[in-house]
């Protein structure tokens, strides 16, 4: 993606560890709270696949349900939650280059109100990005 938005924007970072490692670290649903600073808890009701469910309670705002959409094993996966007339859509994928893996969060609000989202809520989670993402760098590399 070149353009970021407030309704759409992603960051990357790259791991010094193995791909498993790090695929593991991000399907680990429970862990989400420890290197995203906006959650208080995330749990997923079942194993990690497709329709998958769970909640996240973030910081601020309500309990949120969420799904996992898609899946492509050791690659990405994508989970939704429901938002009046759309969706918040996270996609996370992984890429192997240069012996470093590459981790990618993508964040989207769709539907008819994806601008007022991404005004509302968009811009912090913006803001905040790049320091998750350092966060998920660091445990990750002492594992």
């Amino acid at each position: 993606m070149n353009r970021q938005t407030n309704y759409h924007f992603s960051d990357m970072i790259s791991v010094d560890n193995s791909l498993e490692k790090v695929w593991g670290y991000l399907t680990d649903v429970n862990k989400w709270k420890d290197w995203d600073t906006e959650l208080k808890s995330a749990v997923l009701h079942g194993d990690f696949a497709i329709g998958a469910k769970g909640t996240l309670v973030p910081k601020k705002g309500p309990e949120l349900p969420f799904h996992i959409s898609e899946i492509v094993p050791m690659k990405s996966y994508t989970f939704k939650t429901k938002m009046p007339l759309g969706h918040l859509e996270i996609k996370r994928t992984l890429e192997k280059k240069d012996g470093m893996t590459l981790f990618t969060d993508d964040i989207q609000f769709t539907g008819i109100l994806k601008r007022f989202f991404g005004l509302m809520l968009g811009r912090g989670f913006q803001k905040v990005l790049p320091e998750v993402m350092q966060n998920f760098k660091r445990l990750v590399e002492k594992e």
